[in-house]
């Protein structure tokens, strides 16, 4: 009762606040999308998913929305022949929301500082970035073909030199996008409003706002009400409820995402990928797939969906079978103890915990289905759900023991750049892949892949890198994502992206 009444006031609070918008269209209200996901600074490095998605800021190349890259700011590119140095012609005539003039030197100066402060190019063989005139012109250590992919991530946008002050900081968001930043507020309510100088097709709705509501159900009655023309990250189960709503159309589409459960290999019950094995084999993956998702094809039977141009269909599924879990936990010496039969193995009971976050709220509701199946099989899990930034927090420090997660293998359009983020080279690794855990031949085919720009080798060592994934196991698949996104019939022309790159408002216009 406490929690439905909380939720009520919420609800009219959000309703009050979006009532006093002082912004205005056409039909006398922004453009609104509702996501889950706050920016936590207007550092685009960092936050630069919501400048991008909203339209205002932009990068050299982007998603086609087929699993591949055009042109944005940048019309062509090219590599030498050694593959050491790419040249990126830019669009002539693209201006700032400030009023200056993109250039090769102001692109070069922008991304040098995303080189500098950020994740994105850890790991890779990029040196440097320079401009000359209307090109920007990238120098490698050593060949690197899927670099054109990781400058469709976010934190590769370009910002105008207005955007940092002196020591680099950034002060304001100035792009070059068809929306430009009005207001910033903690994060959770950023406003837009249309600029007229873009150099493509102008925004046809004049004013735009991204609220961030990390509570699903709130999100729901913002969907319900009317309050979001677009919300996204909906629940499956609401999903198929506001179907119904004759406001409302509901787009559910498959994702290049995957719920992940990623295991520490330092503590004894993960140490080796036969225990691991073991441990998959007791979660029945179609089973919280038909009952909590609403779809039984989005069981994870590996790393990448069929989506993917990465899923590779001649693996060995990951299945159900839990006398098989049974039998190898045997084997390898955890045996029942004790009234509640927990498997102990040299007095150390099999007790672990998860970390999860409610941000994406299926995560924390599977963590509990999976808890309880492996209490049956005298497994105890404790389940911890904290904000996300507690999963990269307690990777680097060494704290974390397990982490139940939702991992975008499109933010880069070459999954690539994730997977090499993620299970790589130490030295490269962000804060979300395997713990403890480390392959000489998957960094090697990671290595070779990155620098080869022959198509048939590159098909041949995605094969290998996702049997090795499979058959290691350092994080264990559980199930694939929908995207589910109510869309407000008082708008037309919304078109979304697979990979999440490109903008939400991008062709949206009032219904006529």
């Amino acid at each position: 009762m406490r929690r439905n009444i909380c939720l009520i006031f919420c609800f009219i609070f959000m309703l009050l606040f979006f009532s006093g918008s002082p912004a205005s269209s056409a039909q006398g209200q922004p453009l609104t999308i509702v996501s889950a996901w706050e920016a936590s600074t207007i550092d685009p490095v960092v936050s630069g998913f919501v400048f991008t998605r909203m339209g205002c800021l932009e990068t050299l190349v982007t998603s086609d929305k087929k699993g591949g890259i055009e042109p944005r700011l940048a019309t062509t590119w090219k590599v030498s022949e050694d593959g050491l140095i790419w040249v990126f012609e830019l669009r002539k005539g693209v201006i700032f929301h400030d009023g200056t003039p993109l250039t090769g030197e102001v692109a070069a100066a922008s991304l040098n500082r995303t080189l500098a402060k950020g994740s994105l190019f850890k790991g890779t063989p990029i040196q440097s970035f320079s401009g000359e005139g209307m090109n920007v012109i990238v120098t490698t250590e050593r060949p690197f073909s899927a670099l054109p992919a990781y400058l469709v991530h976010y934190a590769s946008a370009i910002c105008a030199p207005s955007s940092f002050d002196k020591e680099g900081k950034v002060v304001k968001v100035v792009g070059t996008g068809f929306y430009r930043l009005t207001s910033f507020q903690e994060g959770k309510v950023i406003d837009f409003e249309s600029f007229n100088d873009y150099w493509g097709d102008n925004a046809s709705i004049s004013h735009a706002r991204y609220f961030a509501v990390p509570n699903p159900e709130t999100r729901v009655l913002l969907a319900e009400s009317g309050e979001g023309d677009i919300v996204v990250d909906i629940p499956a189960d609401a999903a198929l409820r506001l179907r119904e709503n004759k406001n409302l159309t509901v787009i559910s589409d498959p994702l290049p995402r995957v719920r992940l459960l990623t295991v520490n290999a330092k503590l004894p019950f993960f140490s080796s990928s036969r225990l691991r094995h073991a441990l998959s084999y007791l979660i029945d993956r179609e089973g919280i797939a038909k009952a909590l998702l609403k779809n039984n094809k989005s069981g994870a039977t590996q790393l990448f969906p069929t989506v993917s141009a990465w899923h590779n269909p001649k693996l060995t599924p990951l299945n159900y079978d839990p006398e098989k879990g049974r039998k190898i936990l045997k084997e390898e010496g955890w045996l029942p103890e004790g009234k509640q039969k927990i498997l102990t193995k040299n007095g150390q009971p099999f007790v672990f915990e998860i970390l999860t976050y409610s941000s994406r709220p299926d995560l924390p509701v599977i963590v509990e289905v999976i808890q309880q199946a492996l209490r049956n099989e005298g497994i105890i899990v404790k389940i911890r759900v904290e904000k996300s930034g507690m999963v990269p927090e307690g990777n680097k420090n060494g704290t974390l023991e397990s982490a139940f997660i939702a991992r975008n293998f499109g933010f880069v359009a070459d999954p690539i750049g994730t997977l090499t983020s993620d299970f790589g080279p130490e030295k490269g690794r962000g804060g979300w892949g395997a713990i403890n855990w480390n392959s000489t031949t998957f960094d090697e085919a990671v290595k070779t892949y990155i620098e080869t720009f022959e198509t048939e080798r590159q098909v041949s060592l995605r094969k290998t890198m996702t049997s090795i994934l499979q058959e290691e196991l350092p994080a264990i698949p559980i199930a694939w994502y929908d995207n589910h996104v109510t869309v407000n019939h008082r708008i037309q022309g919304v078109s979304l992206d697979p990979s999440e790159v490109r903008p939400y408002p991008e062709g949206v216009e009032w219904a006529k």
